[in-house]
């Protein structure tokens, strides 16, 4: 469980008596994308916990829309306070903003080391309202189906190789019951990030000013 009893879902692997790994991932991802790590980890003796974040994947969504980092943060301290020791973290973007937070100033110590993936000193703003922009695109309207969502991507990324509908899309859409599938993440979760950047765009974007002192205030 996460912070507040937040349901937070997980997948665990590895020697019980290894050192607890914590794999956080990237907004928008799910515990998936750690798979390859986790198996390697495991394989050497560690036991890896790789999570859905908060509103992401199989995770709930946070009833309160409480989605700032400190919220994540908070998650983070939960679930390594529920290992049988001090564990490792190691976050990808939104996850290791999230674990700086949480280990420099929710509860410091929490980790007992803590690895960054993809995380800078200095944020582009403008690659960072592109990805946020396509995140929210169609995130409330959702997808006539999986095709539709391919084409979407694909235009995003144009240049990748297009290969109809990539493997794995299934695992991050969700088929409601009007017949239209959604992203896996929770609306709320996105538009909260956009309303940020819309606040500071005429200011520097850097990891500090945009997620450390906005989320510590």
């Amino acid at each position: 469980m996460g912070h507040g009893g937040q349901a937070i879902a997980a997948s665990i692997m590895g020697d019980e008596a290894g050192l607890p790994v914590i794999l956080a991932h990237g907004g928008g991802q799910t515990r998936r994308a750690w798979k390859r790590t986790a198996d390697r980890l495991a394989i050497c003796g560690f036991r890896t916990v790789a999570i859905d974040m908060r509103g992401h994947g199989e995770s709930s969504w946070a009833e309160d829309e409480a989605y700032e980092i400190r919220d994540f943060a908070h998650d983070l301290v939960a679930l390594a306070q529920a290992c049988p020791q001090r564990p490792a973290l190691i976050g990808a973007s939104l996850g290791g903003l999230a674990g700086i937070i949480a280990e420099g100033d929710v509860r410091p110590r929490t980790f007992s080391s803590l690895t960054l993936v993809d995380v800078t000193p200095q944020m582009e703003s403008e690659g960072i309202a592109r990805v946020v922009n396509f995140m929210a695109a169609k995130a409330r309207d959702g997808f006539a189906s999986p095709q539709e969502a391919a084409r979407v991507i694909a235009e995003y990324m144009p240049h990748r190789k297009r290969q109809g509908v990539p493997t794995g899309l299934h695992h991050y859409l969700r088929l409601k019951s009007n017949g239209r599938y959604y992203w896996h993440w929770d609306p709320a979760f996105i538009e909260r990030l956009l309303a940020r950047i819309a606040r500071n765009r005429k200011a520097p974007l850097s990891s500090e000013r945009f997620w450390t002192r906005q989320h510590l205030s």
